[in-house]
């Protein structure tokens, strides 16, 4: 066996191929060792992106007769090896996954450690799409993979075979999306589907932790109660962060445009002085995305609305809002006490951390006082549409969101049961993702407000039963309806055509009409005091000229 290394070792130097160490496992687990032999590489392997190359003999993994298997005996055995190397001129952002090939044996029942240039990154269950890692290799690199599979102790599979090709493909993440943007009291986060809890992360996205709008997986950011600010924002990358100290979570939707084909949309990620869809628009000011709050507003169930259900106590500006699930619906409350409210979330001492002097909003939403770089306002007609656009694509759900009919945020009626935003396959297909990183009570719900100005009955108007008394700034609300004909085709793909106002007040569903109300649900609806309407914030960052 040393002299096959040694020529093996002599092989991978010359540049043709590298061998692959076979093992035999005392669980009967076996992975091929193919024979040495030349192959047709050239002095750099296999070409499988401009620049990138793939080492490697045979790419065929295959596990046949094996008992399930505790970890600490399957790190033991040998793995199988390869190498990628990047000759280009340029980083190049890569997947490592195994491919189906005639396997029977489900992914989720295979562990794995994965080693990377001798150092072992960690021990992980397969994930459904075989995926390994996402990372990116610098030029002139060259990075030493090996991989170790077992079936997982808590298997039942009793039966099957797994065979599997490693696959090294080139992630083609768009270099025009914009990154998030960060203020204070955010912290970023991604959510662990096997722990089904949130985690911090950083903002240099490694290994696409945080987002990764390619595969559907929005960049999500929390913010926390202000005895556990300084703790989550001192602890280091990978901390669990409890439901019970956030108080709001965002989504960030980066700067696009998009186009119409028949049905299909199309989105073009752009830079900030590109042309973009009207939601990028604020105050004159060209956006390179913004943040909108991941659930409806909120309100704790031991607040005075919640246990009094007074609407004297409800309709109230001062009330404090939760961006959160499993909370009370914030309702009874005007559109105008509404926008007044999630315009308070900005002011000196708010709950969430965000930085900011102001003492007061103004009648016309302005803030006495404001110095801060933020703005913080109830959702435009625009950004709404801008977020069901985005859902529309391939890089949200692209289908129909399934329907919140609960009293609560977050909570999903799928096929007659209902359940919580995360029980996977369940409460995520409520999001405009179909996973945990999307935004949640669009479809269902309730009715939310959203700032457009009717033409035929101003929402200024005092006979409007809005709440204003007078007009607010003009880039607090959308003078029209921009994308009419795209909601209409849209309602008619999903079988709900019915219902289209021209000029919506508020959007969406709620909870005791059904599926009529979905994601492109409009109405014209304002009541000075109802049960069945809410609505939800958006934050914008101006990061200034640049």
């Amino acid at each position: 066996m040393e002299k096959k290394n040694k020529k093996m070792y002599l092989i991978f130097l010359i540049g043709f191929l590298i061998g692959v160490a076979g093992f035999s496992s005392c669980f009967f687990m076996y992975i091929n060792t193919p024979k040495p032999i030349e192959i047709n590489y050239g002095d750099k392997g296999e070409e499988i992106a401009s620049g990138l190359f793939f080492k490697s003999i045979d790419k065929t993994v295959y596990l046949d007769k094996a008992i399930p298997t505790l970890d600490k005996f399957g790190v033991l055995e040998k793995g199988f090896s390869f190498t990628i190397q990047n000759n280009s001129i340029k980083d190049i952002d890569y997947v490592l996954a195994l491919e189906d090939d005639d396997s029977t044996i489900p992914n989720n029942n295979i562990r794995y450690e994965l080693t990377k240039n001798n150092e072992v990154i960690g021990i992980y269950s397969l994930n459904e799409d075989g995926i390994i890692e996402k990372s990116t290799i610098n030029q002139n690199q060259e990075i030493k993979y090996t991989i170790k599979i077992w079936l997982d102790y808590n298997s039942e599979i009793k039966t099957g075979k797994f065979n599997k090709k490693i696959s090294i493909s080139e992630l083609n993440v768009d270099e025009s999306l914009n990154k998030p943007i960060l203020t204070n009291g955010m912290i970023p986060v991604y959510y662990d589907n096997s722990t089904n809890s949130w985690y911090k992360t950083s903002e240099d996205n490694e290994y696409n932790k945080w987002y990764s709008y390619e595969e559907s997986n929005w960049a999500n950011v929390v913010t926390v109660n202000s005895n556990k600010r300084k703790y989550y924002e001192e602890s280091p990358i990978d901390t669990k962060i409890e439901m019970d100290d956030i108080n709001s979570m965002w989504v960030w939707i980066p700067r696009f445009n998009y186009s119409l084909n028949n049905d299909k949309i199309n989105i073009n990620f752009v830079k900030k002085y590109e042309p973009a869809y009207v939601a990028f628009k604020f105050n004159n000011q060209e956006l390179e995305g913004f943040w909108f709050s991941k659930f409806e507003s909120g309100m704790k169930s031991d607040s005075g609305c919640i246990t009094s259900s007074l609407t004297s106590v409800c309709n109230n500006s001062n009330n404090k809002l939760y961006f959160v699930p499993n909370y009370p619906f914030a309702n009874k409350m005007t559109m105008a006490n509404m926008f007044y409210a999630i315009r308070k979330m900005e002011l000196k001492g708010n709950i969430y951390g965000f930085n900011g002097n102001g003492t007061s909003v103004n009648y016309d939403g302005t803030i006495k006082n404001d110095n801060n770089n933020i703005d913080i306002h109830m959702i435009r007609n625009s950004e709404w549409q801008a977020v069901a656009i985005l859902s529309d694509s391939k890089y949200g759900i692209n289908k129909q969101i399934i329907n919140n009919n609960s009293t609560v945020t977050g909570k999903a009626y799928y096929e007659n049961e209902e359940v919580n935003y995360n029980v996977l396959g369940k409460g995520d297909l409520a999001s405009t993702t179909g996973n945990v990183s999307g935004i949640y009570d669009m479809s269902g719900g309730k009715r939310e407000y959203v700032m457009i100005d009717n033409s035929e009955l101003s929402i200024f108007n005092k006979n409007s039963n809005s709440g204003f008394t007078s007009l607010v700034k003009e880039y607090y609300y959308d003078k029209e309806f921009n994308d009419l004909d795209l909601t209409l085709k849209l309602r008619s793909k999903y079988g709900n055509e019915n219902m289209i106002n021209s000029e919506p007040t508020t959007r969406g569903g709620y909870k005791s009409v059904g599926n009529i109300f979905n994601l492109y649900g409009t109405t014209d609806y304002i009541s000075k005091i109802s049960v069945e309407t809410n609505s939800r914030a958006c934050l914008m960052i101006f990061k200034g000229e640049e």
